[in-house]
Parts: C-alpha cells; sequence; structure tokens
C-alpha cells in the first residue's frame, strides 16, 4: 500500500517534506492551489525546486492538487491569472513525475442549479486542461465535492453525487482522466460510502483521504470522525485499487513540536487502514 500525504508547495514546503520523512513517508502530494509566488520566474524554476526538495529527503510525487476556484463562483467565469497558474500547476506537476492532477469540477449556478449546464460547461473547461494534460505528460483525476459547506446545506455542487462524477469522466473517453475519491468529502453525502467506491470501481485513480464528523469538511485525522473505514477499505479492496492511499489532512498550528507529531501520528493512520485492507 503506497502510503502518500499532500504538501502545500508554498513557503513552508521544505520543512514539511522533511518532516513527512522523518514520520517514514516516502511518497507525497503536492498542492499547488496555496502557492503565493505566481511570477513568470518562479514558475519557471519550480521543477528544479521541488525535485531537489524530493531528492534531499527520498520523496517522490505520486499527485498534484490543483488550484482551484472559490466553489461559490459560477463555472462561466474564468480568470486568466488563475488559468495560467492552471497550465503551470499541470506542467510542474508532469515535470515532477506526478501521473495525476487532481481537479475540482466547478458548479455553474448563475441560473440555478441545472445539471446539463453542469456537464457542458465543465466538458468544455477540463478538454482544455486535458490538453495541457496530454502535451506535458500527465494526466487529469476529477474529485467528487461536498453538498455542505461549513454546517449550512447549500445548493449542490457538481460531482457531489458520484453518478454525475463518473458521467462527466467517462464523456472524455479517456485514459488520461479518471476519478480521485475524497473520503471527507463522500462522508458529508447520505449515500452508502462503499457502495459508491464500488460503482465507480477502476475509475477511481487516486485519493484524499481525510476523515470528518458529518458537520463539515474538517480534513481531519482518520481517527477523528465516523467514517466507518473498515467498510472504506473492504471497498477499496474489492475493487483492486493499486493507487496511493494519500492523505489530505490539516494541521492548523505552525508550531515545530505539533507539526513532527503531526506527521508521526498521520503515518500511524495510514498504517492501521492498511491492517484493515489485510
Amino acid at each position: 500500500m503506497t502510503k502518500a500525504i499532500q504538501i502545500a508547495f508554498n513557503e513552508n514546503f521544505e520543512k514539511r517534506c522533511e518532516y513527512a520523512s522523518l514520520a517514514g513517508f516516502t511518497d507525497i502530494a503536492v498542492n499547488f492551489h496555496d502557492t503565493k509566488d505566481t511570477s513568470k520566474k518562479a514558475w519557471a524554476e519550480a521543477s528544479d525546486k521541488i525535485l531537489g526538495i524530493m531528492e534531499k529527503y527520498n520523496l517522490k510525487c505520486v499527485q498534484t492538487h490543483l488550484p482551484y476556484y472559490e466553489l461559490r463562483i459560477s463555472a462561466e467565469i474564468l480568470d486568466d491569472e488563475m488559468e495560467d497558474k492552471m497550465e503551470n500547476s499541470i506542467r510542474v506537476g508532469a515535470e515532477i513525475g506526478a501521473p495525476w492532477s487532481v481537479y475540482h469540477p466547478r458548479t455553474a449556478i448563475n441560473d440555478g442549479y441545472i445539471r446539463p449546464k453542469n456537464l457542458e460547461i465543465n466538458q468544455r473547461v477540463i478538454s482544455k486542461y486535458l490538453e495541457w494534460a496530454t502535451k506535458y505528460g500527465t494526466g487529469i483525476a476529477l474529485e467528487n465535492l461536498p453538498i455542505f459547506d461549513g454546517i449550512v446545506p447549500i445548493m449542490p455542487f457538481y460531482t457531489s453525487e458520484y453518478s454525475d462524477l463518473c458521467e462527466l469522466a467517462d464523456s472524455f473517453k479517456s485514459k488520461d482522466v479518471g476519478i480521485c475519491w475524497d473520503t471527507g468529502h463522500a462522508n458529508l453525502m447520505d449515500f452508502d460510502h462503499a457502495q459508491a467506491i464500488k460503482y465507480i470501481g477502476d475509475r477511481i485513480k487516486c485519493t484524499h483521504f481525510h476523515n470528518n464528523n458529518k458537520y463539515c469538511d474538517s480534513h481531519d485525522d482518520v481517527d477523528v470522525g465516523n467514517i466507518e473505514w473498515t467498510k472504506v477499505m473492504e471497498a477499496f479492496k474489492e475493487i483492486g485499487y493499486t493507487g496511493a492511499f494519500t492523505l489530505e489532512t490539516h494541521c492548523r498550528y505552525p508550531d515545530e513540536e505539533l507539526l513532527k507529531s503531526f506527521y508521526q501520528r498521520n503515518f500511524v493512520g495510514l498504517e492501521y487502514l492498511e491492517r484493515l485492507m489485510k
């Protein structure tokens, strides 16, 4: 079982890579959403910088997370600066060896929630990202989103229903499009979590693992929340999943000792899930 943890590419990237390595991780995911320096010079140097740090701490990259628009910005709206960041993130992800770039499908909300409209807009926008991914040599993994924001039920986000997520992924008819299954987002839904995984099957190419108590998308450690991990891990085993199990948990405090223990605790959490699969 490949055990990985997501680390933001920002000013704390090397420190967190060091602590992840000390905790036992040999694989990471790189999150470009929180990358602050988006100058042309910074993007030109990003691949070498990341590769140098990963080599220093004996790490490799199993996936990246692309930048994402705030969920309440309707899908019809595109921003040139964000789109430039998107292409650079796809390129750098490919250059550091990531086979998958995870993307949040967007929701058109200007005219209310119209499912066919959401499918059409996402097909059009993601087709551009797929062209970039194919050009640079990586894939696009579409993520399931939750229906809750905080503790307030709101308009559904597109791909919160796994049937919509599969329809969108299948519509591209491309081996370079897959699904990233987010356990925390799934836990905020009413469907049977294990059944959803079995339905999606081998479309799942990568993962975001985190927990919550069904109240908000809190990105907690695997042991903090009410996900029925035994059923979830049995479902992953049943579909023959062989990709990375990647944590997307959050450590909200900068204290050095807390950061070290955060990575240690998370590695142990994945070891627990590994035992459940066996």
